[in-house]
């Protein structure tokens, strides 16, 4: 019973705020799961995911609408599924940890929270990774002779349904793999190497399409690189607190730079004392795969943004119920007054990350839903760096009563106002010239905006 009782939190902390406004990539998602399923393709060459999720929020739409909490429902739900999976997950283990605490860490945890109200992917994929998890542990405990086709076959869709949701998820499957090279379960890595290979061969046309227009767009915008990843030195810092902090920020440098370290410090200890308390109680198996399962994609991906800079902890969220598996195994190795205290404080950062995350709006997402409501009320013409940027307002904007061009160079000088909406300025006008247009087209700043991160500049007509 404690459990559904923690479920029905998890889902209630996940319902709060769910309305907010929809931010760029959300707002991508929106318009593209409204219409016709071969527009899917189209859109998805320049958005580097597989198409399971487009799918999934095309026939959603169409039962549920696209309204804000519409589109984010599918996330909540695979939100809470995930926190029950983690609970069946630790029944399987041998890590003699308590299951709840597994799990109020994980129902709790800001940053889960905080994805599991996207409109995008990356709960769902969490949700997918871990039953493909749960299905391998299941597997693992029996000899190749023993495993049930049953077993497999639903391991094996879960497995394929990750694959195709989000590309991360073949460093999961990278853990397994390794982690069968260790157990010398031959058999079952060649068997389920051929099945996933045979079943994902049709999407790789489509997989090399979005590689070559990747590609194309890194060399047209060459300051992407930055925008996107976290540089090599703070990159894996930066995922502990966020992981355990959620998207909140300090705005104290001194004061976070010494917050993260202690969080970094507690988080560091509790893993690295679980770990070498496994090994001392030969607890070797389970440890070995949920280790596994969360140090290969980190640093798998912290050593390929060297080359490829598309570094970002939300990616690496998958990963996210085996830090928790790996720091409640510490917790455990604890004195009992020691592992109550470690508990209660765990949880006392995850309620006030998520009170400053519910109360305070900056830590919201882009306020677009505002910053139309806002234009729709102003007389002359907004100006935005780049179409590629104008999702959020043709979603909330319809039926174009918004005046929207893109640079000013074909600006009308009658036009006494001009909203310059500064989003995305380092990528598309990094020398800054639309200020410089405006600026000859005899037009002065007068007024500075912000929706919740997004900057507009008020410009009036003085010549």
């Amino acid at each position: 019973m404690i459990i559904w009782f923690l479920l029905l939190t998890g889902l209630i902390l996940r319902l709060i705020n769910l309305n907010q406004s929809l931010w760029l990539d959300e707002a991508v998602q929106a318009i593209t799961s409204q219409r016709s399923f071969g527009y899917i393709f189209q859109e998805i060459t320049g958005d580097f995911h597989p198409p399971l999720y487009h799918f999934l929020m095309h026939c959603w739409v169409r039962l549920f609408g696209s309204s804000e909490i519409a589109l984010r429902v599918p996330s909540v739900l695979f939100g809470v599924g995930t926190v029950y999976v983690l609970y069946k997950i630790n029944e399987l283990t041998k890590l003699r940890i308590n299951g709840l605490i597994v799990a109020i860490f994980l129902a709790t945890s800001p940053f889960h929270i905080y994805y599991s109200q996207e409109a995008r992917m990356y709960s769902m994929v969490t949700f997918l990774t871990a039953a493909s998890m749960f299905f391998f542990l299941k597997i693992n405990e029996l000899a190749d002779a023993k495993i049930k086709k049953s077993d497999f076959l639903v391991y094996f869709l879960f497995t394929l349904l990750a694959l195709y949701t989000d590309y991360y998820a073949f460093l999961i499957l990278l853990a397994q793999s390794i982690f069968l090279l260790i157990q010398k379960r031959y058999k079952f890595l060649i068997l389920n190497s051929m099945f996933l290979i045979l079943f994902y061969f049709p999407w790789l046309p489509m997989l090399f399409t979005q590689i070559k227009t990747g590609m194309l767009a890194t060399q047209n915008l060459p300051e992407w690189g930055k925008l996107v990843n976290v540089s090599f030195l703070k990159a894996l810092p930066l995922t502990f607190v966020k992981f355990s902090i959620g998207r909140i920020t300090i705005f104290d440098k001194r004061v976070y730079a010494f917050l993260s370290g202690f969080i970094i410090l507690i988080f560091g200890f509790l893993i690295a004392k679980g770990y070498l308390k496994g090994k001392k109680l030969l607890i070797t198996n389970h440890q070995s795969l949920i280790t596994l399962w969360f140090f290969v994609p980190l640093s798998v991906s912290w050593l390929a943004s060297l080359v490829v800079p598309n570094y970002q902890p939300f990616r690496l969220i998958l990963i996210l119920p085996a830090y928790y598996l790996l720091t409640v195994f510490g917790i455990n190795s604890l004195k009992p007054l020691l592992k109550k205290s470690v508990i209660v404080l765990i949880l006392f950062v995850n309620f006030v990350s998520l009170g400053a995350y519910y109360f305070n709006p900056y830590f919201h997402r882009e306020d677009w839903r505002g910053l139309v409501n806002f234009l729709k009320e102003q007389e002359g013409i907004a100006v935005l760096p780049s179409d590629n940027s104008n999702w959020p307002i043709r979603y909330y904007d319809p039926k174009n009563e918004i005046k929207l061009i893109y640079g000013v160079t074909r600006t009308d000088k009658k036009e006494e106002k001009v909203f310059f909406i500064r989003y995305l300025i380092p990528l598309f006008d990094p020398k800054e010239n639309i200020l410089a247009e405006l600026s000859v087209l005899g037009y002065t700043k007068v007024k500075e905006i912000s929706f919740n991160q997004i900057p507009i500049w008020e410009y009036e007509l003085t010549d």
